[in-house]
């Protein structure tokens, strides 16, 4: 190749590349144009998602207005605190959703309901010492049937319900 050949194509390439950059120009210029203005009332759940995301998480209040705020959650806090006692006792709704996987199967000898085992347990233990049995937990069954947050009242209540 010679030196006229070379120029000859640095001169096309050149043309190609300032081509096409002056394309791009043009279309980014449409493409801008052609772009509407966003709306931020198109969509009322974006609006109020993106003030909840912006919103603080918490705020500093004083005098009566911070009393008053205050006593709200200390209210909210004790009532949450009480569900165990203002839960009713429902034996079988226990047993259903604690006891069933391991007695209705009789995993690891838990004695099931109506059988003769529970039925022995029962006359030489007493309902007292059935109870007392799960509370504290016997054998491989855990205290309360691995259910700390359950009370000796639903527990009592569920012994009962295998008993019947």
């Amino acid at each position: 190749m010679n030196q006229k050949d070379d120029s000859a194509f640095i001169r096309r390439f050149s043309g190609i590349i300032i081509g096409l950059m002056a394309f791009t120009g043009v279309i980014i210029i449409l493409a801008l144009s052609l772009r509407g203005e966003p709306t931020t009332d198109a969509n009322p759940s974006q609006v109020r998602f993106a003030e909840e995301r912006v919103a603080p998480v918490a705020g500093v209040r004083s005098g009566s207005d911070g009393q008053a705020a205050l006593a709200v959650a200390q209210a909210e806090t004790q009532a949450a605190a009480v569900p165990a006692e203002a839960a009713a006792v429902d034996g079988s709704q226990v047993y259903n959703t604690v006891c069933m996987a391991c007695h209705a199967a009789g995993v690891a000898g838990a004695p099931q309901i109506g059988s003769d085992l529970l039925a022995q347990r029962f006359a030489d233990k007493g309902l007292d010492g059935l109870t007392n049995s799960v509370i504290n937990g016997l054998n491989v069954m855990p205290p309360r049937g691995g259910r700390p947050d359950l009370s000796d009242e639903q527990i009592r209540a569920t012994v009962e319900f295998m008993l019947q």
